[in-house]
Formats: structure tokens, sequence, C-alpha cells
């Protein structure tokens, strides 16, 4: 028997990992002669007959590594948390919480749910192939997700306590959560055009879990009554991960010693091969989308990404806890008395009672963990065959919220060897956001580069958002077709 502790230890480093990354995609929307362009929206047909691409494609995928990343955070900028300080601390980094500084610059930045997150994509392997009015596509990935969420209350509370700003109120702890998801993607896709209007298209993934761990609190509120300040806490979380480094057997309490322990299967091995070839915990989701011709000058494109789940059934280990306490405040009589057993007594069946009424059960039942939605829709004005403008709306889901972002953008298409894109984004409470994207084209390759925050390089510790995707496609049998269309 181990005592508690560890796994808890572990689970918050995990879930102290989670907030620092993000997620995006919208410059590279309206870039089709990019082939993963056609990942944001599946009706996406790409001008070559045939294009490759992949990290174990012989030479071009170490070249230049097809490779996916974004940082997102509504809240804050690092450089409002962790900044140097004036006179004798000029050399030292401090944050607005040291001696001196005011906090509440930090806190009434934040809103009242704060969310941040990652996704990280590595194609391993990609094709797209053009049959009359079909395009097919074919996309291997590992990908990492990591989101998570906590209430500005829960920062004011840490750093007032319970006694000012939440005297006679409820601290609202709910919207607490955080999903670290690392899966292997295998996906086909089809797309057709219908008559002179309509394109749709569709892919449908097999998807296999390899690590996931999962935070939510369905209820969490502390209230403080403002003439007695007895306190009422309100509990319902829960935690669930698959994983290759722990099995937990069983979770009890041990009243004797004071203690909730844990035993584990002492005989749980695991090796890279494991993990990189796991296919115990299957899944599947779904993208559609759509691109309808208003007319000679507008295009109408929309797309719903990762409808689905994944089923984890592999070592799964659940803690869910629940339940409402209150406290009226101690005796102290008893410490008074010098005789410590009994200030000792009352202290251990203080703890006791509520450990029992907030007794956290173990859960190994197998789980469904959903991906993170996300919709895009908007459309294209054609001002000549080299130039058209964008607007688009981007928006995801993490625990029942929606996150969005608005893109305009300007899409050029100077010459055959050469397509820039220069874009604007709204969003977490940033309005600094400049994109740019450029691809560039020899016979049989093309490179590119997109990002929806250039400054986010420059000043990264001022930034919401940093992103970028970069690649080299093999590409052959590209139709000689009017640049007008290239640039939709």
């Amino acid at each position: 028997m181990k005592a508690i502790k560890k796994y808890l230890l572990s689970v918050l480093f995990f879930l102290s990992a989670t907030i620092v990354f993000a997620q995006q995609n919208q410059t590279l929307y309206f870039m089709h002669r990019i082939p993963q362009s056609n990942l944001l929206n599946p009706a996406i047909q790409n001008e070559c007959k045939l294009y490759l691409s992949g990290m174990i494609l012989p030479v071009v995928g170490q070249v230049l590594p097809p490779i996916h990343f974004n940082y997102n955070n509504n809240g804050f900028a690092l450089n409002k948390l962790f900044y140097y300080g004036t006179g004798q601390m000029a050399d030292s980094l401090i944050t607005p919480f040291h001696k001196g500084e005011d906090p509440y610059l930090f806190l009434d930045r934040l809103r009242k749910v704060n969310y941040l997150s990652i996704e990280t994509d590595i194609n391993l392997l990609s094709a797209g192939y053009r049959w009359k009015q079909w395009y097919f596509t074919f996309n291997l990935t590992e990908k990492l997700d990591v989101q998570a969420s906590f209430p500005k209350d829960l920062v004011t509370l840490a750093w007032e306590g319970n006694g000012k700003s939440f005297l006679g109120k409820e601290a609202v702890l709910s919207y607490m959560g955080a999903g670290v998801n690392w899966y292997r993607e295998w996906a086909l896709g089809a797309s057709k055009t219908i008559g002179n209007k309509w394109t749709v298209g569709g892919r449908g993934k097999l998807l296999f879990g390899k690590e996931n761990l999962w935070f939510k609190s369905q209820q969490l509120a502390l209230n403080t009554d403002a003439d007695d300040y007895g306190l009422t806490v309100k509990a319902d979380w829960e935690v669930h991960s698959s994983n290759h480094f722990i099995d937990i057997t069983k979770l009890q309490m041990d009243y004797l010693n004071d203690s909730l322990m844990y035993e584990e299967d002492t005989t749980f091995e695991t090796n890279a091969k494991d993990i990189i070839m796991e296919g115990r915990n299957p899944g599947a989701a779904i993208d559609l989308g759509f691109k309808y011709v208003f007319n000679n000058k507008v295009n109408v494109y929309g797309s719903l990404l990762d409808i689905g789940f994944i089923h984890y059934k592999n070592n799964v280990n659940g803690v869910k806890a629940s339940g409402e306490f209150y406290f009226d405040g101690w005796d102290i009589k008893p410490y008074f008395n010098k005789n410590d057993s009994v200030s000792k007594a009352q202290t251990d069946q203080f703890v006791d009672s509520v450990i029992k009424i907030f007794e956290p059960t173990l859960n190994s039942n197998a789980y469904n963990y959903w991906l993170a939605p996300k919709m895009y829709l908007g459309g294209t004005y054609t001002l000549n065959e080299k130039i058209n403008f964008g607007i688009l709306f981007r928006g995801d889901i993490f625990l029942k919220r929606l996150h969005s972002g608005l893109t305009l953008s300007a899409n050029t298409n100077l010459k055959k060897w050469f397509m820039g894109t220069l874009s604007y984004t709204i969003e977490n409470n940033s309005f600094k956001q400049v994109g740019a994207g450029v691809l560039f084209k020899i016979p049989w390759f093309q490179f590119y580069v997109v990002t929806d925050n250039v400054f986010g390089f420059i000043w990264p510790e001022a930034s919401r958002n940093v992103n970028f995707r970069l690649g080299i496609n093999m590409l052959f049998g590209c139709d000689k077709k009017n640049t007008s269309t290239l640039v939709e």
C-alpha cells in the first residue's frame, strides 16, 4: 500500500502542464493550393492530380517534416504573469503577487472562465488523388491535444482567501477541467463536385488512443456566510486516465493512520513499443465539408471536424468524489489543554468526517473521451484573377463552452511558383493577430509555411497565440487551370 499523495501529485503535475497551449488554423483555410487545406475542409480539392507528403516519405519528409503546432490562451500573455521587477529586483523575474506589486492588474485581465490548449500534429504519411470529379485523400497522423480551463474565482480565492470578495458570496469553481489526449489517426476522405455549384466532402477517421488524462468538475463551490463565517463546500469531480505507467488496483481509506491509500499492480510493465503500437483503445470520428459557388465572385465554405470519440479501456484508472460539507468553526478549548492527545483527537475526528463525506472511489470502467468538435464557416470574394478576400468564423467546444474567432484574409496567386496570404484574426480578447502564409513551388516540390500570428514569433512573451504549420509536398500532374480558380 502506498499513500495517495504520490498519485495526486502526478495528476496535478500533469494538469499543470496543460495550461500553456492551444489551437487555430484560420490562415490556411483559403490557401487551397496547399493540399493540407483539405484537412480543414474535406470538400477542398487540390489543383494537382497527385500529391504525397509525410515524415516517413523518404528524403522529403526528413528535409522539412510536416508539423503543425498551436498555442492559445484567452486569459493572459506570459509577460503579465512573469516579468522583471524594478529597483533592487530589476534583474529578477517576479509575478503580480510579489510584495509591492498590484495583483489586481493581473486578476482584472482574467475572464470568468479562462481557456488554454495545445494542438500538435505530426503527419507521418499523406496523399491526395484526383479522378474526374472526385478527389480522394489519405492521412496518417500522430496527434497530441491538450486543453484546460479554470475560473477566475479560483485565482482570486487563492490570493484573497474567502473573507474578502467572497464574504457572503459563493466562489464558483466549476468549469475547471483538463484533457490530455495522445492518439494516432488513420483518415480516408473523398469529395465530389456536383454540377456547377456544389462540392461536398467527408472524411472517416479511425483513431487509436495511446495516453489519456481527463479531469472535470460537475460542481465545485465554496460559500462563506457573512454573519458567522460558516463554510459550505460543494464538490462533484472526477478524474479518468488510461496510461502505460501506473495501474491502480485498490483505493481505500486507512482510518488507523488517517491516510487515503492505494495499491498498484507491481507486476505492471511497459516499454516504448507498447506505447507506439498501442491499439487497444479504438475510436472513430468524421469530418464534413462543403463549397458552394454563389456566383462568379462569391464562394461559400463550411466544415465540421472531429465529430467522434475514443473508447479507452486499456489500463483504466479513475477517481470520483462528491458531497457537501458544512464547517462552522472549531471548539478552541481543547487546544488550551496541555494534553496534546485531546486536540489531536478533535483534529483527527474532523479529518475523518470530511473524508467520509467526500470519500473518493476508484472507477476502473472503460470510458469514452470525446474529441473537441470544430466548426468553420466563411466565404471568399474574388477581386480579379490574382487576388481574393476571405472572411472566416471558427469555433470549437470544450466543456460545453464555445470558443471562437473571426479572421479576415487577402489571398494572392501572383505566380505559378508563388502564393501569399495575409490575415487578421480577432480571438482570445486579442486584436493584434496578423497572420501570413507563403507557398513556393519548383518542379514536383512545394514548400509552405503558414502562421496565424506573426507577432507570436517576434514577441512570444506578449502573445496569447503562437501558431505555425510547415512542410514539403510532392506534386504531380498539376492542371493548367485558369488562375482565378486557384485563389478561391
